[in-house]
């Protein structure tokens, strides 16, 4: 009988935290990406550095992690929390939806990858730029036309 006391204790206090919001991914625990410094959201599978590239005339070294189980709009609402100031770009791409965020000066960037045609998210990438990009490119880098002008 004691047993079933402390189970039905368990269920209970594990319904509490889940009403209270306790058992979702916070930023503020997150662990941080090695080349931005930005967070991470748990549970993702890093799978190692990009190769540095020349993107608009600057440098862009990145990260990338694999994401299985979860939906883009759940990434996107936590990286909008995770990420104050940074400025949000949606975009379609080959039937995947892509969410870029980008610092204000345009030197961070983080990218949530959807699977094709599917509420799923594939993965995230993230990239450090020197110098940083213009407002053009920001705006156009995930939709397959990069503008790199100056705006």
């Amino acid at each position: 009988m004691k047993i079933a006391w402390i189970f039905l204790g368990l269920v209970l206090a594990g319904a509490q935290m889940s009403a209270s919001g306790a058992d979702k991914a916070s930023p503020v625990n997150s662990t941080k990406d090695k080349i931005t410094g930005l967070p991470v959201y748990p549970g993702v599978t890093e799978t190692g550095p990009l190769p540095t590239t020349a993107v608009c005339k600057s440098q862009m070294s990145g990260d990338f992690f694999i994401v299985r189980g979860k939906n883009t709009r759940d990434l996107t609402n936590w990286y909008t929390a995770a990420l104050p100031g940074f400025k949000k770009y949606p975009a379609v791409t080959d039937g995947r939806t892509q969410v870029t965020y980008f610092s204000a000066d345009g030197t961070q960037e983080v990218t949530i990858t959807g699977n094709p045609n599917s509420p799923e998210a594939y993965s995230i990438s993230y990239g450090r730029f020197h110098p940083g990009l213009p407002t053009s490119a920001m705006a156009t880098f995930n939709t397959g036309k990069m503008i790199c002008g100056h705006t």
